[in-house]
């Protein structure tokens, strides 16, 4: 019984073994300046992270020849001198998360370092995994720039023609929503029932003085306005557009309507808003339109649509002059690399 026990044993390791071998055997191999191995189960945790993303149609065999081509990369920006030290990793990592956290700002929502995190570990396995993405693509820029720096700067600008033809093209899409720029006297709501009825009865006392003119509207938002961005400048905040779906989320639907019914000079009465109370004056309302190619794209933002146009085909000019960069430095770092593809499934 033993014994049997024992062979028993024996197969259930050699068996373990096996399917480690089998996993860990090599995929594909890459030298350049070394030798490097692809494994199966590197690549298998590369599809794996693609298909987690929702890219189900890319095929093994394509994120193989990704893997080669970023194998390659890396060891041509080694032997030519690029390399990127971990100070300059964690300038990275902040510089994501910071643009993470106001965009996030921009949606009326929040994200803490550690939901950032999470959401890393989830997309890339682990936090050193991303920061090595985050390595190899800031290795890849500084590469592209020193061997093809002259490509993309000399990218060839957009012609007068080609932004009329794109306006024609595109003509309907340049609507600027209905509008009004607006100010107000803000008290926050505190959560606190009768702190809150307090704050919206001295405002409604505010709002009767500006009506019979007692006060005006801009010395009673240095008075009374909580909102100290706004104080100092007669209580501006801004444009709001009637399809503003972030405004909407933060003050509610009611609140954006309301406003968005005055017209230009008007101050209201006592407004409630998911966050506070207002008295809103309106200093411009604006309706929707179609723009002409000279027009500004909106309210707050003297760039026109022939400037903006302008730039949306300097950026796509752009990309093609990096994209060919790219494709023509990984040929030429290719045809010096020694590649031997083992892996042959599909």
């Amino acid at each position: 019984m033993k014994r049997f026990s024992t062979v028993l044993l024996l197969l259930l390791a050699a068996s373990v073994l096996f399917a480690a071998s089998m996993i860990s055997e090599p995929a594909a191999t890459v030298n350049l300046i070394r030798n490097s191995v692809i494994t199966v189960e590197d690549l298998n945790a590369e599809v794996e992270r693609y298909r987690s993303a929702g890219m189900t149609d890319v095929t093994v065999q394509d994120v193989l020849q990704t893997m080669i081509n970023d194998e390659v990369f890396i060891q041509g920006a080694e032997r030519d001198g690029i390399s990127i030290n971990d100070r300059q990793i964690d300038s990275l990592y902040r510089q994501v998360f910071n643009n993470a956290v106001q965009q996030a700002a921009a949606a009326g929502q929040t994200v803490t370092e550690d939901q950032f995190q999470a959401e890393v570990i989830r997309q890339f396995g682990s936090l050193e995994n991303y920061r090595e993405s985050l390595k190899n693509q800031q290795i890849l820029n500084m590469y592209l720039m020193q061997e093809r720096g002259e490509e993309l700067q000399n990218v060839q600008e957009p012609t007068e023609s080609d932004i009329q033809n794109f306006f024609r093209q595109n003509q309907q899409t340049f609507f600027q929503p209905e509008a009004v720029k607006l100010s107000h006297i803000y008290k926050v709501k505190t959560g606190n029932a009768d702190e809150d009825a307090a704050k919206k009865a001295e405002l409604e006392s505010v709002s009767e003085e500006i009506s019979s003119g007692a006060i005006t509207f801009e010395k009673a938002v240095q008075l009374y306005s909580e909102d100290d961005g706004s104080r100092s400048n007669g209580g501006e905040i801004g444009w709001l557009t009637i399809n503003n779906t972030v405004a909407r989320q933060g003050w509610g639907d009611a609140f954006c309507d309301e406003v968005m019914q005055m017209d230009a000079g008007d101050v209201s009465g006592v407004l409630e808003s998911n966050t506070g109370y207002h008295i809103v004056k309106v200093a411009v309302h604006t309706p929707g339109k179609l723009l002409a190619i000279n027009d500004p794209v909106s309210p707050q933002d003297q760039t026109t649509v022939h400037d903006y146009i302008y730039q949306i085909l300097l950026t796509r000019n752009s990309q093609i002059a990096a994209s060919q960069a790219l494709e023509s430095l990984l040929a030429e770092l290719r045809g010096e690399a020694r590649i031997n593809i083992l892996y042959k499934g599909n």
